[in-house]
């Protein structure tokens, strides 16, 4: 079953094993990475999910956004875009997160990508 929350950086829809959020702001600083995961804490209280970040366009995503991750229960994360300038981001950012990343063209392949890495962890 989907629950949505309209954050103000994004539509974040989550599900069983994972969330898919759409960026919608140009960049995440280390607060607005807090106030967007709280959203995800309130959700899966003490339960392990993957973040899916779907990228449409190049956003700048500060690496003091990543020291607000919890990687006990945030176990995975994959971007999600057809750009190949967010294809560089995500390659940059991937040394910022501890646990299983991958980037995808579609959402379709990083659902199951999530539900894989929530199984296995």
């Amino acid at each position: 079953m989907k629950k949505s929350y309209d954050t103000p950086y994004g539509l974040m829809e989550c599900y069983e094993n994972y969330l898919v959020f759409h960026l919608t702001s140009d960049g995440v600083t280390g607060e607005a990475s807090k106030e967007i995961l709280s959203f995800a804490m309130k959700h899966y209280v003490n339960r392990k999910y993957v973040f899916i970040a779907s990228r449409k366009f190049a956003s700048p995503i500060s690496p003091s956004a990543y020291k607000a991750i919890n990687p006990k229960y945030m176990v995975g994360l994959a971007i999600v875009s057809e750009s190949d300038a967010v294809k560089k981001e995500a390659y940059n950012e991937q040394g910022l997160f501890n646990g299983a990343f991958s980037y995808f063209k579609t959402i379709a392949e990083a659902e199951d990508w999530a539900n894989t890495v929530v199984r296995k962890s």
